[in-house]
């Protein structure tokens, strides 16, 4: 039996863009430049995937994000969204899809919070059911009811964001894009949206795509990291696979018995590796390229009396930091 072929929901082919920028010269003249944001980008997402977009600030992530959701056409190169060209069919698009750009809400501020997630249900047609059931799904994960009765302008940035990623999700989108989605939120409203965005993947098979600089969500969310730089892709591969290429290097910290120092100092040397001690605790790091983790780690529970030990590895933030630096 053939098994069949998985086809991506979103597919970008040498996708670019070119904002022309006017400069005013004097009261009478200006002068017209061109900006290339977007350069030749290519890649595929499919179903279920939850991708990291990373660049910096004017990477090219946000212009990128918005020619998928069909804000913006593209000035030469191709984009394909759920079958759909989403700059050709953004009606027919939006269906299919949510949006949340960071601390700009979709709600109307003189509203209640059930009267906005009402006005949504009728824009996109939900059926009554198919509501109840969105609604009870993100009140047990989210408790939006506490805000259910409050007007949007009186909610808090925490409480209006919460909301926000909510509502994009009422209508059962087959793709998120959300873009800084979490900037300036505690870190119990960011835990709580980010489990419930993995509850959702999980259960409806969402894809999403967040763009952030907190490479901490983008290590607790994600399975699939793209790395933009000066509007080119520089980096597109699994999470795992780029810890286990570039994070070469781990930390081990311990504690020991004083009396062994000058022996673990002898241990330390022999085996070539770099440390740091203070009182009774100390940290070697382990090139991986160079030395064997088991043998170490191994040898010291052996030789030495070990009471307490934590393995670090560097986190995607430390590797990302580092294909920067290269």
């Amino acid at each position: 039996m053939k098994v069949p072929e998985i086809k991506p929901v979103i597919s970008v082919k040498n996708l670019a863009k070119t904002f022309l920028i006017k400069k005013r010269l004097n009261f009478f003249k200006s002068e017209t430049t061109e900006k290339l944001a977007v350069q030749d980008i290519s890649f595929e997402i499919f179903p279920g995937e939850i991708v990291g977009f990373i660049g910096k600030n004017g990477a090219g992530k946000s212009t990128t994000i918005k020619m998928m959701t069909g804000i913006l056409t593209p000035t030469s190169g191709t984009c394909e969204v759920g079958g759909l060209i989403p700059y050709q069919a953004r009606t027919e698009n939006a269906k299919n899809i949510s949006v949340v750009f960071g601390q700009r809400t979709q709600m109307n501020w003189d509203l209640t919070v059930e009267d906005n997630f009402k006005l949504l249900k009728e824009i996109y047609a939900v059926s009554d059911d198919n509501f109840e059931r969105q609604v009870n799904l993100l009140e047990e994960h989210m408790e939006i009811k506490k805000f259910w009765n409050c007007q949007v302008r009186s909610l808090s940035l925490g409480q209006r964001v919460l909301t926000d990623i909510a509502l994009a999700l009422i209508h059962s989108p087959k793709i998120i894009y959300l873009d800084e989605p979490t900037i300036g939120l505690d870190i119990l409203i960011k835990d709580k949206i980010l489990r419930t965005l993995q509850l959702i993947n999980k259960q409806e098979n969402v894809t999403i795509i967040l763009t952030t600089h907190d490479l901490g969500e983008i290590e607790m969310l994600c399975d699939r990291i793209i790395i933009i730089e000066e509007g080119q892709l520089i980096y597109d591969d699994q999470k795992d696979k780029m810890l286990e290429t570039f994070s070469n290097e781990l930390t081990i910290q311990f504690e020991f018995e004083l009396e062994e120092l000058e022996a673990l100092r002898q241990f330390i040397e022999l085996k070539k590796l770099e440390y740091q001690f203070e009182h009774e605790k100390m940290s070697i790091t382990i090139d991986q390229d160079k030395q064997n983790e088991k043998e170490i780690l191994s040898e010291l529970y052996h030789q030495f009396s070990i009471n307490k030990m934590d393995v670090c590895r560097a986190s995607v933030e430390d590797i990302v930091r580092g294909i920067y630096t290269k």
